[in-house]
Order: C-alpha cells, then structure tokens, then sequence
C-alpha cells in the first residue's frame, strides 16, 4: 500500500511538472513574452508625468495659435493660404482626438508604471518552466525507484512555496489588476486604424505649421498686427517635432507588441498562474504517508 502510494504521489507531482513546462508553450509565452518585454522598453521615454504634460502643453500650444490665427484671417481676406484653411478645419477634431488620447495614456500611467516594476516579461515562461523540469525530474527518479524520501518531496515543496510566494515577493496581486485596466484602455489605441490616423493628423499638422509659418506669420507682422501664440508656436515648433514624432513612431511599432501581450491571459489571473499550482504542489509533496500498518484491520 506504502509503495502505491508513493508511485500516486510521485504520478501526480510529474503531471503537475509537466504542466509548468508545457504551459508557456500552449499560451505561446515564448513568443509573446519578448514582445511585452519590448512594448514596456519602447514606451518608457513617455510614459513620464513630465513627458505625458509636454505632450498636452503641445496641443494646448498649437490650439492658442488657431484661435489666434482664425480671426485674424477672417478679418483679412487678403491673407489667403488654402493649406492653412484645411488645417483649421480639421484641427478641431484633431484637437479633440489627440487631447482625448494623451489624457487617456496619462490616466494610465500607473498602470504602465506597475507593469514596467514587475519582473521582465521575457523571464515569465522560465519561472514556470524551471521548477516544471525539477519537479518532473525528481517524481520521476521517486517513480522509477519507488521512493517516497523527503529529500525529494521536501524541495519540491520548497519549489511549491516559492511558486506562492512569487506574486506576493513583486506586488503581483497589486500590479496585475492595474496592468489589465492599462491593456483595456489601450485595446483603442494600439490599432493599426488608429495609428494611422494619427499619423495623419500629425502631417496634417506640419502641414498647417508650414502655412502658419510662410504664409500666416509674415503677413501678420508687415500688418503689425500682434500675434504671440503663433510666435510662440513657430518658435516651439521643432521642439514639438522632434518630442512628438518618436511618440508617435513608438506608437506605430508598438502595435503588434501590443496584440500579442493582449492575446495572453488577462493580466488579473497572473497571480494565480503561480499561487493555484504552487498551493498544489505544496499540498501533494507534503501530504502525509499512508501507514501499512494502521490500514490492516
């Protein structure tokens, strides 16, 4: 009975080895991991309070000069820049568009904030994997052997309770839930449709800088008429450019990146992923042996 035992025991803990080793690949961790892991490395330059300010101090700066500008060139019917008159219909919605999408990645930035201090992504299918092989090597010498020793059971508890204790030791059950309301928002976002369209309102917008600049401005100022925020702006312009461009850029590369984290788990079951096999792990190493001698009546 003792040895039948034994084999269950040793039986149950190489399944459950095997499941650790075979789970990455299943949920194609190996792949998708480096991915989340480059996601979080590209987005890190803005996702900054400092940066995310500056990003909306643009938008801000670039809509004091429209509705600057507008009037003054109603009133001026001499001043006439076709490019100028298309960016001042669509800025509106570019406006609204761009200024809805900074305050939704900074709403967010905790979030990324948590996800960017948890272990790097491309460590995750190697704690599941190493301990998966340990444990099957060591049920699987108990099997073949028919030994029941602690020397074998008692680190495969160690490797159990170090399972549990892994989401506790980085913040998991904190960090996960915010992680999961980051992905969620940025499931909008990080679209190819949308990108593009960001892209286009960027040139649409370098394109009405260009009219405000060699059209708008000069005219302005040989009428004398003041005109500060497009001073401003003109004078801020390659700063914009050269702080808005690789955000956009990291936006576009980050896409793919974004669709394979997006197409694991939700970010709220991490913790579980290790606490659920690690509690079983612990529970079949240590369960107490059956004595022979007790079972006989």
């Amino acid at each position: 009975m003792g040895t039948r035992r034994s084999s269950a025991r040793m039986v149950a803990l190489a399944v459950l080895g095997l499941g650790l080793v075979l789970a990455p690949a299943v949920f194609g961790m190996f792949q998708r991991a480096p991915l989340g892991a480059e996601m979080i490395r590209d987005f890190k330059p803005f996702m900054t309070e400092e940066r995310l300010a500056g990003f909306q101090g643009h938008l801000a700066g670039i809509d004091a000069a429209v509705q600057e500008i507008d009037p003054l060139v109603e009133a001026r019917p001499a001043i006439d820049s076709p490019a100028y008159a298309t960016f001042s219909d669509d800025w509106p919605e570019i406006h609204t568009t761009m200024t809805s999408l900074m305050d939704d990645v900074a709403a967010n930035r905790e979030g990324y904030e948590a996800v960017a201090s948890l272990p790097d992504f491309r460590l995750f299918p190697w704690f599941f994997v190493v301990p998966g092989v340990v444990i099957l090597l060591l049920a699987g010498y108990g099997a073949v052997r028919g030994l029941d020793a602690r020397w074998i059971r008692w680190p495969i508890a160690a490797l159990g309770i170090a399972l549990v204790v892994l989401p506790f030791a980085v913040g998991m059950f904190d960090k996960a839930p915010r992680g999961a309301a980051m992905m969620g928002a940025f499931e909008t976002i990080e679209t190819t449709q949308n990108v593009a369209r960001i892209q286009g309102y960027f040139a649409t917008m370098a394109a009405g800088q260009g009219a405000i600049r060699l059209d708008i401005a000069p005219e302005l100022a040989r009428a004398g008429v003041p005109h500060p925020a497009t001073e401003e702006l003109d004078a801020e312009w390659i700063r914009i450019l050269n702080d808005m461009t690789p955000m956009i850029g990291a936006m576009s590369d980050s896409v793919d990146n974004y669709q394979a984290v997006a197409s694991l788990s939700s970010f709220r079951l991490f913790p579980w992923f290790f606490l659920a096999p690690g509690a079983l792990l612990v529970l079949i190493a240590l369960a107490p042996r059956r004595n022979p001698r007790k079972a006989q009546p």
